[in-house]
């Protein structure tokens, strides 16, 4: 075996296809960070000149005098074999050393645990905690099992979506039934999706400010966004953007209301033959309900018009489709005002066909808390995601490598970091 630097060409072929793959180990991943001041580079084992092992390692400056440093991700190799990884951690150890490394954060995208819908584990599905015990082993620092979000750190858990070898049909029937009801609800209302380009993002962000303002939490910078357009490339990020269009919304409103009365002078009509039928006296009822609807639907739709004109701008959402093998989730945003209109419906909906379109294998809905109680401050957003099918997923979390054991030790103290 042999450790040595890797170029960017294999590096990317080789990462690519790897079973831990992930968008963040990716040389787009890699320039998003150069901007942000971070220092890189790929690095690897060969054998008989093929790759079997590899990391984008990245680092910044910490203390003045050392240097943190970052396998986003985790490396990209076999876990399990204890010899490749002594190996690699230990050149990994020794390179990061030459460069005044203080400690190394490795996050590795493998699930600890097999887990359903609902968080629950399953019975015979696979566990993975002998990796986690082989990183102890070789001297790294278990962050331990945890739930919730951090900001120091990436995701533990996530919620996903299995797309391989099914169709749209498929799994809207596997949906839900609110969540089926509601992305119906939006095809008949008409909302129209579109993808936002680099120039747009400013829509994207107001919206998102007026989310996190409603909801309680602090969203990125506008500058955070376009530098992953930029880096990662228009075609790699999607933005979808949906908005109600009026015009169409008014005219649909108006054909209900008219099915509506027709259906009701047909049922009168029924009634004058027998003026007793139970069965057509309920049927009148439930249609003058309908109508009742189809009117204020109809009124609605005349009143927003005329505020908003012809579009209403319901909802977005920011999508990363670098990786291939999956579509990652990442954030959205809607107006609480408009939220009975289900704009994030048909955000998810069209996305989740997209990914169909393209071969992506997997759907992840991404972060999740990991808490799956009804008192969870997420919950509301795990019900969403969980509405359209999947299963949750727990990664085996962060390890902390100590470069410089006694200074680590110090600053550890400092900022509690493991």
């Amino acid at each position: 075996m042999q450790f040595c630097e890797l170029n960017e060409q294999e590096y990317t072929a080789f990462a690519k296809h790897h079973q831990y793959g992930s968008f963040m180990q990716s040389k787009e991943a890699y320039d998003i960070k150069a901007e942000g001041g971070w220092e890189g580079a790929y690095l690897g084992v060969k054998e008989k000149d093929e790759i079997i092992a590899a990391t984008l390692l990245v680092s910044m400056p910490v203390m003045k005098k050392f240097r943190y440093f970052y396998a986003q991700r985790g490396f990209l190799l076999d876990y399990k074999n204890k010899e490749l990884l002594k190996y690699f951690l230990g050149n990994i150890k020794d390179y990061c050393h030459a460069r005044k490394g203080l400690y190394l954060r490795i996050d590795p995208y493998v699930c600890l645990q097999e887990r359903d819908i609902n968080g629950d584990l399953v019975e015979g599905g696979f566990d993975n905690h002998d990796i986690v015990q082989n990183l102890i082993d070789m001297g790294c620092h278990y962050c331990g099992e945890t739930k919730g979000f951090r900001d120091d750190q990436q995701v533990r858990w996530m919620f996903v979506l299995d797309l391989e070898g099914k169709d749209a049909d498929t799994i809207l029937k596997e949906m839900d039934q609110q969540t089926r009801w509601s992305i119906n609800k939006t095809v008949k209302m008409g909302i129209d999706v579109r993808f936002l380009s680099y120039d747009e993002l400013p829509i994207f962000k107001k919206m998102m400010d007026h989310t996190s303002e409603r909801r309680g939490f602090k969203d990125r910078e506008l500058e955070f966004y376009q530098r992953q357009m930029r880096c990662y490339g228009e075609e790699n990020v999607k933005v979808p953007y949906a908005v109600l269009d009026l015009d169409k919304y008014e005219a649909n409103m108006q054909a209900d209301l008219d099915n509506q009365l027709k259906e009701k002078a047909e049922v009168e009509e029924m009634l004058a033959k027998q003026p007793n039928s139970k069965k057509f006296n309920k049927r009148l009822k439930v249609v003058d309900e309908a109508i009742e609807i189809a009117q204020r639907r109809l009124k609605e739709a005349q009143e927003l018009k005329a505020k908003e004109g012809n579009e209403l701008p319901l909802a977005t959402a920011f999508f990363i489709t670098l990786n291939g093998n999956e579509m990652i989730y990442l954030s959205s945003g809607a107006y609480d005002e408009y939220m009975r209109f289900n704009g994030p419906y048909a955000i998810q909906w069209t996305m989740i066909q997209y990914a169909l379109n393209h071969g992506f294998k997997r759907y992840n809905f991404y972060g999740t808390s990991g808490d799956f109680n009804k008192e969870a401050d997420d919950y509301g957003v795990y019900l969403f995601k969980k509405g359209f099918g999947g299963h949750v997923e727990e990664l085996v979390g962060d390890f902390i490598l100590p470069i410089d054991a006694m200074m680590f030790a110090i600053y550890n103290r400092l900022k509690k970091i493991v």
